[in-house]
């Protein structure tokens, strides 16, 4: 593997790390899950499978404002979406194209 192309996979991994709020979201806006099932579900899709270190963390901030909520079931926590973080959601998707846009103006703008 050239140094190119790790520059490339490591230049994916923090882009994808920035989103996990968002693909949270989006993934709970479809149906409850545990932490387990979502980061098997961003590996099936992406390729790359975030840490607990990095889920929890995640999960915890959405469940701070009031995006997420949280049960115990059995070992298993799941987490679903609120009414709250199903108007983000849908803000998101909305507006996503004009967001990767914004981020391509400020990028080529540096």
């Amino acid at each position: 593997m050239s140094k190119s192309d790790i520059l490339t996979r490591e230049i994916a991994k923090d882009f994808r790390k920035g989103l996990l709020k968002f693909f949270i979201l989006k993934m709970l806006a479809r149906e409850e899950m545990h932490g387990y099932a979502m980061m098997s579900r961003i590996e099936e899709v992406s390729g790359w499978r975030p840490s607990s270190g990095s889920l929890h963390p995640a999960l915890m901030k959405l469940k701070g404002a009031g995006l997420i909520n949280v049960k115990s079931c059995g070992m298993k926590k799941v987490f679903s979406i609120t009414k709250k973080g199903k108007e983000a959601i849908k803000q998101l998707d909305d507006n996503f194209d004009d967001g990767l846009n914004a981020i391509k103006d400020i990028f080529n703008d540096l």
